[in-house]
């Protein structure tokens, strides 16, 4: 680092030649942050002296690539015993099998043979189980280093950038190594700047194809190398030129504006305004056989992070692209939705729970070839064990409400007469802590206990990162033909019914307040409900949709109604011991003072009430007054 600082202010030519043999010397270092610095250190020295740092360097650099691009003993597993990860019985010191023993005859044995060799055990750190990122020695660290060198000598190096190069750097863009593979699209973004015109459009469709890989890749950091190459690419071939890599392109970019990883959707969405402009609509339509192509292809992808992704894109074409060119395609995404909505990930579910019913609204007659599965689903998701996914499984059957009318309104209304009294049937769980009970039957002191009993956060199952299928499980192996495809275990409880259909009624309102109607006198009545351990999380539900219930059903008919009903247990949940559940109850009573009129709103009150108004920290003050804080400063 000391001598990149002097490359950069000295001017002094022995020294400079001296920095570029030292580089050379410690280019596989067996330090990392030495490996690192060489590649900074080379990058000064090919922007001081250009072409002659190339030609000093670049056989070595490209040469230590090659030597380390496969690592030791692959590529010959047969000739150790060790080498694929098994330990094989010569490796115990026996003979092998010779002609006419049992283990070469067809006897008995043979079996016994056979199952020996299945089940032998693997060795950490070989073949199978050699983590991909192990053994590559100093790969990436040389590939980093001819990065730098290339940008540091700018356009000037492209007659060095030969076919054996450009096949090199391809090869690597799809190495074992996720951190080669990364490496590797920085340098091709590095490659498309110094190749800019002629010669970077004549390899400019293999390339792209190599850049739709790694905008398809399963690791963010390689999608988002990717997504800065593809940028640098399509800005170096010029405006004019863009429109030939365009049908291999548009749908991973488009894609990417979806991905979870922060730095690849914003960096994504920048890339495709810049690229597309006000076009993107249209792009997407002309070549809509390449992009559905290549969502269905993303949704059966082994990253569920990808598949939650190709389920929103899905939802926007269907909303957003014109009708003519999205129409026939419609069959083939929806059933690749379908898939999804049994997927194991439940962010994957959710995300296809919602796409469904963005498809439904606006395809609604194409969609009713799979309408009755589509029912089934959504239904059983209303009870799902994931609070977001029964919260979007209401939205999407409200939207199938907005397309279908009646027809869908009957089918929701007889499934919440089923869901919603659900909560009653729920085992109050407070037997173990009965001794502490005060103020209701699972009260504030037995929930506590109840959350430091280390009988209840020991020995449990791990789950994975987005599934709520046990970590070590193989259940994700065995699928079915039922609405639980996704193969989740769990038996539900019935709290977590009464909760989805909560979230219904609400939606039920926006689209069809009559029908609603019947509902909320139990609602409210469960609001009031409080014997179990989860019961507070219901309660946060309804204060959440409460404002909202009430403006579709109009100001004027819930404060005749039905505003009465959920007072008491409304002030009732400012003080119950659950914080959540408190600043829901707080937000839900400034919402609702702001919706009938804070003067209407307090004649409904009693003077506890009252006085919780005056002084509870989780009630908002009127709207165009400032709060508490502001006037005591």
């Amino acid at each position: 680092m000391a001598a990149k600082v002097l490359v950069d202010k000295c001017d002094v030519a022995c020294f400079d030649d001296l920095m570029v043999a030292e580089s050379l010397r410690l280019l596989e270092d067996d330090e990392v942050r030495v490996r690192l610095a060489v590649g900074q250190l080379l990058r000064a020295l090919a922007g001081k002296h250009g072409l002659s740092v190339v030609e000093a360097c670049q056989e070595t650099l490209l040469g230590s690539i090659t030597n380390h691009f496969d690592r030791e003993g692959e590529g010959a597993r047969g000739d150790s015993a060790f080498s694929s990860g098994y330990i094989t019985p010569s490796a115990y010191g026996t003979a092998a099998a010779a002609p006419g023993s049992p283990a070469r005859s067809g006897s008995p044995n043979l079996l016994a043979a056979l199952l020996h060799s299945s089940y032998q055990p693997l060795v950490p750190g070989v073949g199978q189980m050699r983590h991909g990122t192990e053994g590559w020695k100093c790969l990436e660290t040389s590939m980093k280093a001819y990065q730098q060198l290339v940008e540091g000598t700018g356009p000037a190096v492209a007659p060095y950038i030969t076919e054996e190069v450009q096949d090199l750097l391809h090869r690597s863009m799809h190495h074992p190594n996720r951190f080669v593979r990364e490496t590797a699209h920085f340098t091709a973004a590095s490659m498309c700047e110094a190749l800019a015109g002629p010669r970077l459009l004549g390899i400019g469709q293999e390339l792209a194809e190599r850049l739709a890989d790694g905008l398809s890749d399963n690791w963010s950091q390689v999608r988002y190398a990717a997504c800065v190459a593809t940028r640098t690419f399509l800005k170096c071939v010029g405006q004019e030129e863009q429109h030939r890599f365009l049908p291999t392109l548009t749908g991973p970019m488009c894609l990417n504006r979806y991905y979870i990883a922060e730095g690849v959707r914003l960096y994504a969405q920048e890339t495709w305004r810049r690229v597309m402009g006000d076009s993107g609509r249209a792009t997407v339509a002309k070549y809509i056989n390449q992009v559905v192509f290549y969502y269905i292809s993303q949704s059966k992808a082994s990253n569920h992070a990808v598949r939650e992704a190709s389920c929103a894109v899905m939802a926007e074409l269907a909303e957003k692209v014109d009708r003519q060119a999205v129409s026939p395609h419609v069959p083939d995404l929806l059933r690749a939705l379908l898939l999804c909505f049994k997927d194991s990930s439940w962010p994957v579910r959710d995300a296809a729970c919602t796409a469904c019913g963005r498809c439904v609204l606006s395809y609604p007659e194409e969609t009713r070839e799979v309408l009755d599965s589509l029912y089934s689903l959504w239904f059983d998701h209303l009870w799902d064990n994931i609070p977001t996914v029964r919260e979007n499984s209401a939205s999407a059957l409200a939207n199938t409400i907005r397309a279908y009318g009646e027809e869908a309104t009957t089918k929701v209304v007889a499934v919440l007469r089923e869901l919603l009294p659900q909560a009653y049937q729920q085992p109050a769980e407070s037997q173990k802590y009965s001794e502490l009970e005060n103020t209701t039957t699972f009260g504030v002191a037995a929930r506590r206990k109840r959350d430091n009993d280390p009988a209840v956060h020991s020995n449990q199952d791990m789950f994975s990162c987005g599934s709520l299928s046990a970590r070590f499980s193989t259940e994700r192996l065995v699928r079915s033909d039922g609405c639980n495809d996704y193969g989740f275990a769990r038996a539900k409880e019935p709290w977590e019914g009464s909760d989805g259909a909560i979230h219904m009624v609400k939606e039920l309102a926006a689209v069809a307040p009559a029908a609603a109607a019947e509902f909320i006198p139990q609602v409210a009545d469960l609001a009031r409900l409080a014997s179990f351990q989860h019961a507070y999380n219901m309660h946060e539900s309804i204060w959440r949709g409460l404002p909202g219930l009430a403006a579709s059903l109009g100001v004027k008919a819930f404060k005749g109604q039905y505003l009465e009903l959920f007072l008491p247990p409304l002030f009732a949940d400012l003080r119950c011991g659950h914080q959540l559940a408190e600043a829901e109850a707080g937000k839900c009573i400034s919402a609702l003072r702001d919706l009938v009129g804070p003067r209407i709103f307090a004649g409904r009150l009693d003077e506890q009430q009252r006085a919780a108004m005056e002084c509870d920290p989780n009630i908002l003050p009127p709207k165009g007054q400032p709060g508490l804080e502001a006037v005591m400063h």
